[in-house]
């Protein structure tokens, strides 16, 4: 398919559901119009896509919204976010970030070098501090000029946050020679992230909430490490963010991932959202009946590279394997969909679900992919 057929088809479509309708009505077992999506953190790139740096949309309130205007209008993606990037928390203690005009942040200089400076930053409040605010008062500002939007709000994992505050290499030494001090470390995490949660829902009442958790993975813990820091972190984490906001949290974990499935299998989420370097179809033999399954289309070698028909076939592969997971699937990108990405391809994931996924109910294959 090219561009220009692609792009024909994708304008005339009419959806017969709202994307609220469609995420409710699928979660109570109903048939749906089309398989619900998620392209993940795509505000960057869709700004990219709209002609703005990142620096302007991160900086300028108008920019903001007026990325989120023209996504609804041009690609009907709607929703607002106000939440904790990989890094908030340790700018938010300390560490000095470097904010590129395009691209990811990115940590400069951790808070402490080591865990015998921990005392610099334990007594940080996170009920008044500047950062946590200043990102409250976007989304205010956001929800202010689209009222009729959800919002949602994420966090950090602990681990994930422990390697922003220190440099990863001591903290991972640190759970051989100084196991407490991580542990210690990673409690301050996990309070700074449902304080935070707790602000958010005083703003704007309970919501989705999402935890990235990417040092979590196999790639960077074994499976011991994991099991002794990690996961009981985790589990204080998503008991805090539980309660906070009457709800359970969603978890991510980018990377590798399959060895500790079964230990994860224990954390009270409601939904995993798996990394495109891990198979869906064992996921969700797996985890299929503990979690709503989310994935995992690759977001480089696919969204950013792939031509139309790659993008196409893959959310197809994505389908298929994933559909009739026990307590559902959402169709979405393994990790962040980067800056660069064509238009073309945000069209051709989105035709893919509405095409393929067309007829959607939980626990069963579309027939969208029964009738192609």
């Amino acid at each position: 398919m090219n561009k220009e057929e692609l792009h024909e088809l994708f304008v005339n479509h009419v959806d017969e559901m709202t994307q609220g309708e469609r995420a409710m009505g699928y979660a109570a077992g109903e048939e749906v119009d089309y398989i619900p999506f998620s392209i993940q953190s795509n505000e960057e790139a869709m700004a990219d896509l709209f002609g703005y740096t990142t620096a302007q949309w991160r900086n300028d309130p108008k920019v903001h919204i007026d990325v989120i205007r023209r996504r609804r209008d041009e690609f009907g993606i709607v929703g607002l976010a106000a939440g904790q990037r990989l890094r908030t928390v340790a700018q938010a203690v300390g560490t000095k970030m470097f904010f590129p005009e395009v691209g990811i942040d990115r940590v400069d200089t951790p808070a402490i070098q080591d865990f015998n400076e921990f005392g610099k930053i334990a007594d940080n409040d996170p009920y008044t501090n500047p950062v946590y605010l200043a990102v409250l008062k976007r989304g205010r500002i956001l929800k202010d000029e689209f009222p009729e939007m959800g919002i949602g709000t994420s966090v950090a994992g602990p681990f994930t946050v422990a390697s922003t505050i220190m440099p990863i290499e001591k903290l991972l030494r640190g759970t051989r020679k100084n196991p407490e001090a991580v542990r210690e470390l990673l409690d301050f995490a996990v309070y700074h992230s449902v304080a935070f949660v707790e602000m958010f829902v005083k703003e704007f009442g309970g919501a989705p909430c999402t935890i990235c958790d990417p040092v979590s993975c196999a790639d960077i813990l074994s499976r011991k490490q994991y099991l002794e820091f990690s996961l009981p972190a985790q589990e204080k984490l998503v008991a805090g963010l539980t309660k906070a906001l009457g709800r359970k949290p969603g978890l991510h974990i980018c990377g590798k991932t399959n060895p500790l499935w079964d230990d994860m299998a224990k954390l009270d989420v409601a939904s995993f959202s798996v990394d495109n370097s891990e198979s869906l179809e064992d996921a969700k033999n797996r985890m299929g009946d503990k979690f709503v399954l989310v994935g995992n289309v690759p977001p480089v070698d696919v969204m950013l590279n792939g031509t139309i028909d790659d993008v196409i076939e893959s959310c197809k592969s994505c389908i298929r394997q994933g559909a009739e997971s026990p307590l559902g699937y959402n169709l979405g990108t393994g990790c962040q969909v980067p800056i660069g990405t064509p238009r073309e391809n945000f069209e051709a994931f989105i035709y893919a679900a509405r095409t393929y996924g067309r007829g959607a109910k939980k626990g069963c294959m579309p027939k969208g992919m029964l009738e192609a």
